[in-house]
């Protein structure tokens, strides 16, 4: 894998446009440290972006300014409305009554110069703002239903009126705060942190390597590179900054590395890179760590980063340390962190499209042919409250990548735009279909759930670059699951390798490149919860013998034909021409081991038909249409 010097205008622009803006807990020491956030989608000033008017310019804090932020203790909004929401909290502290909140000196509850807190859930954010504004609050964190908050809160018509800034955090992380303030008063900081603090040293969440998968398969991993990006955030200047990175798995620790003592000045006038390729040019890189699969048994394991200073206290230490935290087992290669049963853990469903969303994991490896793939596990969602889930056709496709780029920096390709196929430069040309199945929700009840799609077994090979893809042609319904823990961009921008991509096609008049192909996922939320199952190369007849014996009569057929298998009550039937392209899809119940499938609307040819039962045991058999 190729090495890079790490281009300080990808990274430190990105810390000039917006990674000093935290949300962070203050005290008690419980909640202390940084806290992911979404932020008021399009509304100037703050975070950034070009107004569009459905937001106030937010005048009275321009968190774009180095050191301005608010610091104040926490209050739940309350607004009288009894009942609780489908979430389990409390309808009355989402603040969505037109009458305003009922906070007061009177009622113990008073929002006068705190930041308020409210429930995601049933109104628009800007009446949830609004509400707290009126109350007395000077700034809004809402808590998300979800898990998730990686969200930019669009405004409705009492928008323009607000002038408060207004954060999103996790359900997990509301709960934490919200248990704790039941125990005494709770501090947040919300702002820029750049020469707030005398002594703040720090990184930034996805301005550091990760291991290439939170599901490593021990029999392709071979280590990896540590690397991270640190930032001088306060007034001091340092000449003892230290960054630790290390490695602890079930055996012990396996890597724990230094780099310093470093000299960085005040007010981020000094950032240091420590990646790949930086030492050979008077630079500074961790050595790699290299996997010993004797003594770095199977397991979870979590890597460290730690930033500090030899002599000086940090003022501000919800920036100085970073978890990532993988697993080395023998079953599942995914992205996504991985639990007990090495299915992968699903955090969140972004998506942003109308036509069509595909989300895929990019796999190419030297050693690619010790292993094959015989199935995907795969999280899809969907609001059931107002969408049916049940027979939502949610593709699995594996393509091979045979295009003749060699890094996505090749400056004679385009990665982004969509483009003609037949153009000499176009690099998704050769993005060649081998296999494809069609996962059908059973019911509404599955939605959210980790599932296993079979598809036919097949062994990987070397170096060849494969994607393996889940998607929706209904993507206003239909979105994929993602695991919010790991952010793969500062991968794929040293490395200069996909990771995560996802094509993305809408018709939205205002969008320049309507179709466009994204090389490392959701902006900040990369780690897609595709699990490939695996198999030894060596056991692939094993493996194909595991697939249901199948059979369809009479074959050839003219409109109705029945099917055979060993197998009972409900399964999902995709069948597909030889090209891959799926031509009909149905739900059928299996009894006494057959069930009758209408073919007329087929045209003349031959068709693979795919029978998935509820337990994930498949059949693969094809049909002659006449």
């Amino acid at each position: 894998m190729k090495k890079l010097l790490l281009s300080l205008t990808v990274i430190g622009s990105a810390f000039i446009a917006q990674s000093q803006v935290v949300v962070a807990g203050v005290s008690p020491a419980s909640i202390q440290g940084n806290y992911e956030f979404g932020t008021q989608a399009n509304c100037g000033t703050w975070p950034g972006e070009t107004d569009d008017g459905t937001w106030n310019t937010l005048s009275v804090h321009n968190f774009n300014n180095a050191g301005e932020y608010i610091q104040a203790e926490l209050e739940l909004g309350e607004d009288g409305t009894p009942g609780t929401n489908a979430q389990g909290n409390p309808i009355s502290q989402e603040g969505c009554a037109v009458a305003g909140l009922t906070n007061s000196v009177a009622n113990g509850n008073d929002l006068t110069g705190k930041i308020a807190v409210l429930y995601r859930n049933t109104c628009n954010f800007s009446l949830k703002a609004l509400n707290a504004q009126n109350a007395g609050a000077i700034a809004l964190l809402c808590i998300n239903r979800l898990d998730d908050a990686a969200i930019g809160m669009t405004a409705g018509p009492d928008g323009v009126n607000v002038t408060i800034p207004m954060v999103i955090i996790s359900s997990t992380n509301g709960a934490l705060l919200v248990n704790e303030m039941q125990n005494g008063p709770v501090t947040m900081f919300i702002g820029n942190i750049l020469g707030a603090f005398t002594n703040d040293l720090g990184a930034v969440k996805g301005e550091f390597l990760v291991p290439p998968y939170g599901g490593i398969h021990k029999d392709l991993f071979t280590g990896f590179d540590p690397g991270i990006q640190l930032y001088n955030y306060g007034t001091a200047d340092y000449t003892d900054v230290i960054v630790n990175a290390t490695i602890t798995g079930p055996s012990g620790i396996v890597y724990n590395e230094d780099i310093g003592p470093l000299t960085m000045n005040g007010f981020a006038d000094d950032t240091v890179s420590i990646f790949p390729g930086n030492g050979g040019l008077g630079g500074f890189e961790f050595p790699p760590y290299v996997y010993n699969a004797i003594t770095d048994i199977d397991g979870d394991y979590t890597l460290v980063y730690d930033i500090y200073s030899q002599s000086n206290a940090d003022d501000n230490i919800g920036n100085n340390t970073y978890t990532v935290e993988y697993k080395v087992q023998g079953n599942t290669i995914s992205l996504a962190r991985l639990d007990a049963s090495d299915m992968p853990i699903v955090k969140s469903y972004p998506s942003n499209a109308d036509v069509q969303y595909r989300a895929c994991t990019y796999v190419s490896d030297p050693n690619a042919s010790a292993l094959g793939v015989q199935g995907v596990y795969l999280s899809a969602h969907a609001d059931t409250s107002i969408n049916q889930f049940e027979g939502e056709e949610i593709l699995v496709n594996v393509y091979q990548w045979s295009d003749g780029w060699v890094d996505t920096d090749d400056a004679a390709y385009d990665f982004g735009a969509f483009v003609d196929p037949a153009s000499a430069t176009y690099p998704y040309a050769a993005v060649d279909l081998i296999q494809t199945a069609t996962y059908l929700p059973a019911s509404d009840d599955d939605v959210d759930d980790v599932v296993y799609q079979p598809i036919t077994p097949f062994v990987m090979q070397d170096d060849v670059r494969y994607l393996f893809c889940l998607e929706t042609y209904n993507p206003s319904v239909v979105s994929f699951g993602y695991d919010n823990a790991t952010d793969y961009s500062t991968n794929a921008s040293i490395f200069a390798q996909p990771v995560s991509p996802i094509f993305i096609a809408d018709t939205d008049p205002a969008n320049a490149l309507p179709s466009t192909w994204y090389l490392a996922g959701w902006s900040g939320v990369s780690a897609n919860a595709i699990g490939l199952k695996t198999f030894a190369a060596n056991e692939l007849g094993v493996v194909t013998n595991e697939l249901l014996a199948g059979k369809a009569y009479p074959n050839p057929a003219t409109n109705v034909v029945t099917i055979a298998i060993a197998g009972e009550g409900s399964a999902n039937l995709s069948i597909t021409d030889i090209s891959g392209k799926t031509a009909m899809t149905d739900v059928v119940t299996l009894v006494n081991g057959t069930a009758n499938v209408n073919i007329d609307s087929l045209e003349s040819g031959v068709y693979i038909f795919n029978v998935t039962l509820e337990n994930g045991q498949a059949s693969q058999f094809s049909v002659v249409k006449k």
